[in-house]
């Protein structure tokens, strides 16, 4: 049983007023007990990012054991790529492997929404972190919603919308599926946009027209930079995010290697 003592020693230091916070008390040699575990959930609920700091290089096996903490990892992330699935280490984002304009990965996106149950969290740390440049971006879904007018927020709740693969035909399996235009937080309660630029198709109900002029609006909100927070990958970074409630984007500006360990957590079916 944790003590108040020990409680203590984990806290959070927000980033920016909208999304992140970095996690103070968190050691790699330290068994987290149960209480402390609730803390971090919840605080991944409450920032959408959590960012820790180790110092060094996690190990494979150091980063296995650590993302736990945050869920139940997938064996395999649904649209892992063939050269990531055939790696024996930890799947890795390599930009040798996967360019990151190639893959869409430096747009605005929240992973497998095409799926019915996509992910509900991931987490990524640098095998090799790039010398300059190649950070990556999260967007704030909270504030994205609370940020439209009461107007807009009206017109949004209760619509679906078709979520699928059409804009990335290198992602094999392809799939389909519809989600609440906006979703509601299970833990913390709170509204979240929930339209991404990778796998939001359409809106369904209205015409193609309608649709595609409200997309378009709606992923440029999301590129609002009140809403956003970033990091530059050092070695011993370790970022962990909440996926309903955040999108984000890997920046196509980089020297050097750049190669990221991933994991992701299952989840359950986003609802209003």
């Amino acid at each position: 049983m944790a003590t108040a003592d020990t409680l203590t020693k984990v806290s959070f230091e927000k980033v920016t007023p909208a999304i992140g916070a970095q996690v103070h008390g968190v050691a790699l040699d330290q068994e987290p007990t149960p209480d402390i575990v609730e803390r971090l959930r919840q605080g991944l609920h409450q920032h959408g990012v959590l960012f820790f700091e180790f110092g060094r290089r996690l190990e494979e096996a150091e980063f296995q054991h650590f993302a736990p903490l945050f869920g139940e990892v997938e064996d395999v992330y649904g649209f892992s790529t063939k050269e990531a699935i055939e790696q024996s280490e930890a799947p890795c984002i390599d930009a040798k492997l996967q360019p990151l304009k190639k893959y869409r990965i430096n747009e605005w996106h929240s992973d497998g929404t095409p799926f019915e149950r996509p992910p509900q969290a991931a987490i990524l740390t640098p095998v090799d972190s790039p010398d300059v440049g190649g950070g990556t971006m999260w967007s704030s879904m909270y504030a994205a919603y609370e940020n439209l007018s009461s107007h807009f927020q009206h017109l949004l709740d209760g619509l679906t919308v078709l979520h699928s693969t059409i804009r990335t035909p290198f992602i094999k399996p392809t799939a389909q599926t519809t989600h609440p235009a906006v979703i509601r937080d299970p833990v913390t309660g709170k509204k979240a946009l929930f339209v991404n630029a990778n796998y939001s198709e359409r809106f369904l109900d209205m015409s193609q027209r309608e649709s595609d002029a409200l997309l378009r609006f709606l992923f440029e909100h999301v590129n609002t930079p009140e809403f956003h927070v970033g990091v530059t990958w050092r070695l011993g970074t370790v970022a962990v995010w909440e996926e309903r409630i955040t999108q984000h984007r890997g920046i196509d500006s980089f020297v050097g290697e750049r190669r990221l360990r991933r994991l992701t957590f299952k989840g359950d079916k986003p609802a209003a």
